[in-house]
């Protein structure tokens, strides 16, 4: 089956075989231009609090977005509309500069089937991909406690910006309390402009 883009032809073999989201199998971009202006609208659209989003999933060889099933909580490996393969959320002005430690956590829980998530904050669209496929948080630990990251968490940002998010480097240190868990749970980091490419700025160390 031919894939309309290299992006899309990585998500389908990393679906397939966890090896191809090793840190020397990773892409240098990731490119969703294409879907820039549903990415913006939902953005745009989000009421203050709330952090919209929808499942990723690949069907026929294109990115499908089953809003239908944006609600759950837990996904299956296939669904209806294909294969799933991650999320997509937006955090508005009034919510974090970037993933927070619930979104890292979901990201890391064993019974995630996907291993990209999409984030888009203050008009830059991030994408995180769980490098090591067998490195994670037991499911179990976070049901019971969604917020399982978050005290040491706010314990970094806590040095850096004694006035919280008065602080005027908040966004840059909240940014770097949550590059904590990339290194310590092996996650790659993509970002850019969501009418660009998204570029690597973080690789995980280590091979497997």
């Amino acid at each position: 089956m031919l894939l309309a883009s290299p992006t899309l032809s990585w998500l389908a073999r990393a679906a397939d075989d966890p090896i191809r989201r090793h840190p020397d199998h990773l892409p240098d971009t990731l490119d969703f231009r294409e879907h820039a202006e549903v990415f913006l609208n939902t953005y745009h659209s989000a009421p203050a609090g709330t952090e919209l989003g929808f499942p990723l999933a690949l069907r026929e060889g294109k990115l499908h977005f089953p809003l239908e099933l944006a609600s759950q909580a837990h996904y299956q490996a296939y669904t209806e509309e294909g294969r799933f393969v991650g999320t997509f959320h937006v955090h508005p002005v009034d919510r974090p500069p970037f993933f927070d430690p619930a979104d890292l956590a979901n990201t890391l829980r064993s019974d995630n089937p996907g291993f990209l998530d999409l984030l888009l904050a203050r008009d830059r669209l991030y994408a995180v991909v769980r490098a090591n496929p067998y490195l994670y948080i037991s499911a179990h630990h976070v049901n019971r406690n969604p917020l399982l990251l978050q005290e040491q968490h706010a314990q970094l940002l806590r040095r850096r910006t004694a006035q919280g998010a008065e602080h005027p480097d908040y966004d840059a240190q909240y940014r770097r309390a949550s590059l904590y868990w990339f290194q310590r749970y092996q996650l790659a980091l993509y970002e850019g402009d969501p009418q660009g490419l998204l570029k690597r700025t973080i690789t995980p160390e280590g091979r497997w």
